[in-house]
């Protein structure tokens, strides 16, 4: 389990690597932290669709590996394989809530200050509090540890919405990082049902 869960940790973070390689900027490698996860450390994008681009390919290839391993799952019936598989679009799907600084933080961000919509960002901070008292109920402690500070960077964030600097999505740009982040998370989600309907050992 530690194996697999390192490995999809790194596999993520390479994507975001990658990506933020792709648009030549520095990077100074990435990261794993004990009871948080992984971090991939570069300097700022210059652009909302690098902050996209980058915060969606950690996802992106984590969902190649977890293709990958449910293929393999079905071809083999592995055990082992159907639990990377289960692991990694958990941790991926995870990463992909609205919640600044995980991914779907970073890229709904983007699109909320690409669109200069005071009512985005409200509706964004009362998501952030829903989530949050939802988390409190289940008891996952580190998902409110990350609502709270994802919340608080939201409220300081405001301030730079007006003096934002960084060049916006275009409507048509909106739409489709919108539509790809809800893809991905709907692909991911799909894995973990069938996963379960498979009633897969472990996979709970």
């Amino acid at each position: 389990f530690a194996l697999a869960l390192t490995a999809t940790l790194v596999f993520h973070e390479y994507g975001h690597v990658r990506a933020m390689r792709s648009f030549g900027i520095k990077t100074k490698g990435m990261y794993l932290i004990p009871f948080v996860g992984g971090i991939a450390v570069g300097e700022n994008a210059k652009t909302h669709w690098q902050d996209v681009y980058i915060a969606m390919m950690g996802p992106v290839f984590g969902l190649l590996m977890t293709v990958a391993f449910y293929a393999f799952y079905l071809a083999s019936s592995n055990h082992f394989a159907g639990l990377v598989a289960s692991i990694s679009a958990l941790v991926n799907v995870f990463n992909l809530l609205p919640i600044h600084p995980l991914d779907g933080g970073r890229v709904v961000r983007a699109l909320v200050f690409s669109g200069r919509s005071r009512w985005a960002f409200a509706a964004l901070i009362v998501g952030s509090a829903a989530c949050f008292a939802l988390s409190v109920q289940l008891g996952l402690a580190l998902l409110s540890f990350f609502i709270v500070i994802g919340a608080v960077d939201l409220v300081f964030g405001w301030r730079q919405i007006e003096s934002d600097a960084k060049a916006r999505l275009d409507r048509y740009g909106i739409l489709f990082s919108l539509a790809w982040y809800l893809v991905t998370i709907v692909l991911f989600l799909g894995i973990i049902v069938l996963i379960a309907r498979d009633h897969l050992p472990g996979s709970e």
